[in-house]
């Protein structure tokens, strides 16, 4: 059966561009749009059938998890993908935690999106694609706390800048030593969180509560 699901931007521009991309890409799918939190709350209700609600993160009235955690108040079980510029992985955090199945940058071509959507709607969990430059949808994973008594000392360092945002150049100016001795540190702390990427160890160290106590 064709899915139905509800695009939800501010941006008139972006939103009409992606509604045609998915359009043109799924010609069966059914696409309702709003512009405002709002305006998606009060469409809850006209919408008898939704299989799912593909929604910016920051929205002018409401919008973040706020909007997310609402959603799921009006229509338990609805699947959310939230669509987003921000690379911060606390907004990943947020979302994912405030119920969202997943989280893709804007800058995904239509097939990447249409992609996770299809996840999405299948009952995938913590599909993200976090990086402009990311060309595959990762899983977020969840870490055990011992996980982290894995580390050195100077590798907790370099996580904690690394969850900054620092690249290597600058932990290895921070903490005067050579950037090969950071990337030889970043190793030892991906294999250490079973993390593949940056992204990924900083929602871990979030998850183990690194950064302060895990929300």
């Amino acid at each position: 059966m064709p899915s139905t699901i509800l695009l939800i931007d501010d941006h008139a521009m972006f939103r009409e561009g992606l509604f045609l991309a998915l359009r043109e890409a799924e010609p069966s799918m059914t696409i309702e749009t709003a512009s405002s939190g709002g305006e998606a709350l009060d469409a809850l209700a006209t919408l008898p059938r939704l299989d799912a609600v593909m929604t910016d993160y920051y929205l002018p009235d409401l919008g973040g998890a706020a909007l997310v955690k609402q959603l799921h108040r009006r229509r338990g079980g609805l699947r959310i993908l939230v669509l987003s510029a921000s690379e911060d992985p606390h907004d990943i955090e947020t979302a994912l935690e405030a119920g969202a199945q997943g989280f893709v940058h804007k800058s995904a071509d239509s097939r990447q999106l249409l992609d996770a959507l299809r996840r999405v709607i299948g009952g995938e969990q913590g599909v993200v694609q976090a990086s402009p430059q990311g060309s595959a949808l990762l899983p977020v994973l969840s870490t055990p706390t011992d996980s982290l008594s894995q580390l050195t000392a100077r590798q907790t360092e370099v996580l904690h800048l690394v969850c900054e945002g620092l690249r290597n150049a600058q932990i290895a100016e921070r903490l005067a030593t050579s950037e090969k001795t950071v990337k030889a540190h970043i190793s030892a702390i991906f294999a250490a969180l079973g993390v593949s990427n940056r992204t990924q160890a900083t929602i871990a160290a979030r998850r183990v509560g690194l950064l302060g106590k895990p929300r």
